[in-house]
């Protein structure tokens, strides 16, 4: 049971955020409490709300909203609708009970005065709710029947729902901008529908920038696995979510070559060569496949030695099998494969109607990157990866542990495969990949200022002899050169 705490944004009461007229003939009643657990009357055994009808007031009828709340605390007020059966309760007089979960939810105390009274539904309409479930498929049919089945009904915080075996929970809601613990669902509220248990695919670029520091001291891979995933996993456990999770190591090795033929002849059907004529090759290294682990630190451990041999590995692979092959270089962030992965997810999310399995419900890739959220890539292949995206519902995020660029991202820059248009163009793919930027909670002790830019390095520059010769005399003086600018406004132009 999750406790309420008034001044918390996510329990604000509706009184704070709803001008509400108050019935005049407000009633005052005992509270009592009962389990629908313990209850052996068929009739009213799941109800939350017991009551005489006629302790209500006269103006108060079967499907009508009414409000319970201490007079002397200042909680967010229950909401319940008086249900069907009502008129078969028999209770005591001047009293009113409340499911125990629900009670102690809004912190209602038993053998207390309660003030009950009518509420207008369209003074608590909800604009949007958030529905939690798990082991369960549900389809487009099945939402859509069980949002048509809680219209003109009232919800509130960890509310459980059955309809059609369909077993949910009441997550969170929204009304006016913020956060609410109960409301009234109309036909124009908005129902989200969270899956505790679906399909993940998370795909961790590694990519040069993954070898580099970040502003902390930390590597961006450090920051990935260490920070993002061990956060999410540790979400994953607080939230009692069972995902079914596949991740792959992916990136993309270029080799210094000018032709084929500098290749062995295995190597030469796997290659590939990129808008600039340069020979590539992609790597991915499957970690976890379709796992449902309580605890995922066994697989932090695991990720963490794959780093340390993933870029020898990668780079002298073909070295290892006795082959001579040109330099090869791991590419970065920008230059490398992410549409790719996310095609390799959707080869699979797009066959879900195969053996599909009824205890999964969702698809997700999650794709993380050192990089920025600016990718070159093929025009025709993100073409293809938007309908595909689009057409299965899949959904795609893009999690960047890089500092966030001072343009909008995320940023596509296309380039043509025979390179004839030099001219750039670029596209925003805000509507079929979420981005989002992870930032390590850590506290800087020296200060807040946070550079957005980084500096280049100051370049060396050889002196002459004869310089030294001519500084010999009395009025010559050294001038001291730098590559560094006067101002950080200089990097403005």
């Amino acid at each position: 049971v999750i406790t309420i705490n008034p001044t918390t944004t996510a329990t604000t009461s509706w009184k704070l955020r709803l001008l509400k007229k108050e019935s005049a003939n407000m009633s005052k009643l005992k509270l009592l409490s009962h389990s629908t657990k313990l209850s052996h009357n068929t009739n009213y055994k799941d109800e939350d709300l017991l009551v005489n009808i006629k302790d209500l007031g006269s103006d108060v009828k079967v499907g009508d909203v009414i409000e319970v709340y201490h007079p002397e605390d200042d909680l967010p007020r229950l909401l319940l609708q008086v249900p069907k059966t009502i008129e078969d309760v028999t209770v005591q007089k001047d009293t009113i009970s409340i499911e125990q979960s629900v009670a102690a939810t809004f912190q209602l105390r038993t053998y207390k005065d309660v003030i009950v009274n009518k509420v207008d539904p369209k003074s608590v309409t909800l604009e949007m709710v958030e529905l939690t479930f798990k082991d369960q498929y549900l389809g487009r049919s099945d939402m859509w029947r069980l949002k048509m089945n809680l219209v003109d009904s009232v919800v509130y915080l960890n509310k459980k729902i059955e309809f059609c075996l369909i077993r949910c929970q009441v997550y969170e809601m929204w009304a006016q901008g913020g956060k609410v613990a109960c409301g009234v669902i109309t036909e124009d509220t908005k129902v989200a529908y969270r899956s505790s248990t679906s399909m993940v695919y998370l795909f961790i670029q590694m990519s040069s920038e993954m070898w580099d520091f970040d502003m902390y001291g930390d590597l961006y891979f450090e920051k990935a696995v260490n920070g993002f995933l061990s956060e999410l996993f540790a979400k994953w456990k607080k939230e009692g979510s069972n995902h079914d999770v596949t991740i792959v190591l992916f990136s993309r090795t270029y080799y210094k070559a000018t032709t084929i033929e500098d290749f062995p002849q295995y190597m030469r059907e796997c290659l590939q060569q990129d808008y600039k004529g340069r020979f590539y090759e992609d790597f991915y290294r499957v970690a976890v496949q379709n796992e449902r682990y309580d605890d995922w630190s066994t697989t932090l451990t695991r990720l963490r030695r794959m780093f340390n041999n993933y870029l020898p590995t990668v780079l002298d692979y073909h070295r290892n099998l006795g082959s001579d092959v040109p330099e090869a270089t791991n590419s970065c962030a920008s230059q490398g494969n992410f549409l790719e992965v996310l095609n390799i997810s959707l080869n699979v999310f797009e066959k879900h109607y195969l053996d599909r399995s009824f205890d999964r419900t969702g698809q997700v890739s999650v794709v993380v990157t050192p990089g920025v959220g600016v990718f070159e890539v093929d025009r025709e292949l993100t073409n293809i990866t938007k309908q595909r995206i689009i057409d299965n519902g899949v959904g795609s995020d893009l999690v960047c542990v890089g500092e966030q660029p001072l343009h909008a991202v995320p940023l596509l820059k296309f380039h043509n495969k025979k390179g004839s248009i030099n001219a750039d163009d670029y596209s925003m793919p805000h509507t079929w990949i979420n981005l989002s930027f992870y930032s390590a909670k850590k506290k800087v002790g020296y200060g807040t200022f946070v550079p957005r830019i980084k500096l280049p390095p100051e370049k060396l520059k050889t002196v002459k002899r004869e310089k030294f010769d001519a500084l010999s005399k009395p009025c010559m003086k050294p001038v001291q050169e730098t590559a560094l600018p006067n101002s950080i406004f200089d990097y403005d132009a």
